[in-house]
C-alpha cells in the first residue's frame, strides 16, 4: 500500500502507471482496513480500530467521489450511508470504551485520536450535507474531493508504517507528523485544481 500510493501521487493522471498503482492501492487498503477490523475488535484494540477505520473510510469514499464524477447525475446511494455508518463506528466504539476506562489512562494517545477524530467527524458531517446537493456541483469539485479523501488514505498508510517503526516520546508525534507534512500537500492539489487556475497539476489524478 505504502509503494502503490507513492507510485500513484507522482505518477501522471490518466495514464497506465497511476490507473495501475492507484489500483493495487485501494485493494491493499480495503484489505488492510477490514483485517484491522478482524485483529482490533477481539482484542480490544481501539487504536487500531480507529486507524483502520479511518483509512477505509476515506479509501471508500475517494474512489465514490471519483465515480459520482463520471456519472450524471451523482447521487448518493445506500452503498454511501453504509459509509457513513461505518465511519461512526469507528468513532463511537473507541469514545464509548476510553469514555469507560478512562481518558487519563491512554496518555498522549488522547490528542491523537481527537485530531483523527475530528478531522473523520468533519468528513462524516460533510458527506451527509453535500449527500442531497451533489447533482449541482461541478466535475472539478469531485476530483477535488477524490484527492483530498485518496490522500487522507495515504496519510494513515504512512502513520501506520511508521508507528510500526519508530517509537517517539511523545507518542504523538509519529502518529500526527504524516499529517503535518501531507496536509499542506493536499492544501496544494485543491488550489491547483480550483476551476479558475489555467493550469492543472497531472500528478496524482485520476481522469
Amino acid at each position: 500500500a505504502l509503494l502503490s500510493g507513492i507510485i500513484a501521487i507522482f505518477s501522471k493522471k490518466g495514464m497506465t502507471t497511476h490507473n495501475i498503482s492507484g489500483s493495487v492501492y485501494y485493494w491493499s487498503m480495503i484489505v488492510i482496513g477490514f483485517t484491522a477490523f478482524g485483529i482490533a475488535i477481539p482484542k480490544g484494540n481501539m487504536f487500531l480500530l480507529m486507524i483502520g477505520g479511518f483509512s477505509t473510510y476515506m479509501t471508500l469514499t475517494g474512489i465514490r467521489f471519483l465515480t459520482f464524477r463520471k456519472n450524471s447525475p451523482a447521487r448518493f446511494r445506500p452503498i454511501d450511508f453504509c459509509f457513513v455508518v461505518l465511519g461512526l463506528i469507528t468513532l463511537i466504539v473507541p469514545t464509548w470504551y476510553f469514555t469507560q476506562i478512562g481518558w487519563g489512562r491512554i496518555g498522549g494517545f488522547a490528542i491523537v485520536f481527537l485530531v483523527f477524530g475530528l478531522f473523520l467527524l468533519s468528513m462524516l458531517v460533510g458527506d451527509l450535507k453535500n449527500s442531497t446537493k451533489l447533482s449541482t456541483y461541478p466535475k472539478v469539485w469531485f476530483l477535488r474531493m477524490h484527492i483530498s479523501r485518496m490522500m487522507a488514505a495515504f496519510i494513515a498508510t504512512v502513520t501506520a508504517f511508521l508507528v510500526q517503526n519508530w517509537q517517539s516520546d511523545p507518542v504523538f508525534i509519529a502518529w500526527l507528523l504524516p499529517t503535518v507534512i501531507f496536509t499542506p500537500v493536499i492544501i496544494y492539489f485543491q488550489k491547483q485544481l480550483n476551476p479558475k487556475k489555467k493550469n492543472r497539476p497531472t500528478l496524482g489524478l485520476h481522469e
